[in-house]
């Protein structure tokens, strides 16, 4: 409106006066005062007020109580009697790992630093299983570097196997710093590409999820397992005023894990309590919106940055300067569902809400 009714002004003015002589003597003694009052009273830019200008509030490590409930949600057993080798007080488990049926095909891990997951004092992977067979034509992605066998004699008869074995292809995620046998020197948190590789055959081929897993778990979680791991992720990292949905942040409900990282579930509707499928598990690793930041320099895989601190959840999105603080994210699908920048297939997101830094 200023524009228009500015221009409209101009012209009356000069549609108005109609004296030539006026208009020369105008043009001869140009008011300088006037003038100098005009620039001196235009406005300066202001500068954008940035968030996220301090450090991301720190997070703490799980607690003894923490580890009880995520192992005893995590109840289901995708691997045959003879793998439990573990004996607990509650029931057997394969070797540090505990696991839970959220699809079809799909399944959700945490492997421990303890061989019975009920003595455990840390978590040290995330891992995300697709039902397939031990065939190069099977195997997910890169990120799924272990095949591990549904049936064997023992644990370790399980790792890796014949060409066209049954079982599932992993992705481990560390959660924090750690060292296996399998790397030379300890690694941070990050996609695992190191981890236990079982390369199939090269040119191997068939791909067939028909069977039925040990334990017969297969299917999406129920309403009541939904609502055991909600309670248990019940962490919250942002401000308030990203909290949009029943007090929550949309779709994701998130467990710190230790003071820096931390591990998020994201469901399939805004208010996790009324979902039905989980479609993303990943981590989140505090740093600032820059690229030595991104954890292990993996930002084909920790593709987005969120800020902590925003006037909404969507404003959180990425950063606008590298003294941001917030969240570098890790989504890894979990079953196969549409996106609106396309169909996710299971695994790492690669295309999730990527949030570039500046070169």
């Amino acid at each position: 409106m200023i524009q228009v009714l500015g221009a409209g002004g101009v012209a009356a003015l000069a549609g108005c006066t109609g004296d030539d002589d006026a208009d020369d003597e105008m043009a001869e003694e140009p008011d300088d005062e006037t003038e100098d009052e005009v620039d001196d009273d235009e406005p300066e830019p202001e500068e954008e007020e940035l968030a996220s200008l301090e450090e991301t509030p720190q997070g703490e490590p799980l607690s003894e109580e923490d580890i009880g409930a995520l192992v005893a949600a995590f109840d289901d057993e995708p691997m045959s009697d003879e793998q439990q080798e573990v004996e607990g007080s509650e029931r057997n488990y394969t070797p540090q790992h505990v696991w839970k049926w959220v699809g079809d095909e799909n399944l959700i891990g945490l492997h421990f630093d303890d061989p019975n997951p009920e003595e455990a004092t840390a978590l040290d992977y995330i891992t995300i299983g697709q039902k397939g067979l031990f065939t190069e034509e099977s195997q997910p992605g890169e990120e799924f570097t272990h095949f591990h066998q549904h049936t064997a004699d023992g644990w370790e008869a399980g790792h890796g196997g014949q060409t066209g074995d049954e079982g599932y292809w992993l992705t481990h995620i560390a959660v924090r710093e750690i060292q296996y046998p399998f790397h030379d020197e300890p690694i941070e948190p990050q996609v695992d590409y190191g981890f236990m590789p079982t390369p199939p055959e090269e040119g191997s081929e068939g791909h067939d999820v028909d069977w039925q897993a040990p334990d017969g778990g297969e299917g999406d979680l129920a309403d009541e397992d939904r609502d055991e791991l909600i309670e248990i992720f019940d962490d919250e990292w942002t401000n308030e005023d990203q909290q949009e949905a029943d007090g929550r942040t949309p779709a994701h409900v998130w467990k710190w894990v230790t003071e820096d990282t931390l591990v998020f579930l994201h469901w399939d509707e805004p208010n996790p309590e009324e979902a039905e499928n989980l479609i993303y598990f990943g981590i989140g690793e505090r740093g600032q919106f820059t690229g030595e930041d991104v954890p292990a320099g993996q930002a084909d895989d920790f593709t987005h940055f969120h800020k902590h601190e925003a006037d909404s959840w969507e404003a959180g999105h990425g950063g606008q300067d590298p003294d941001q603080h917030g969240m570098w994210l890790v989504h890894h699908a979990t079953r196969d569902h549409e996106m609106p920048w396309g169909e996710i297939e299971v695994g790492i997101d690669r295309e999730f809400m990527p949030t570039p830094l500046e070169e």
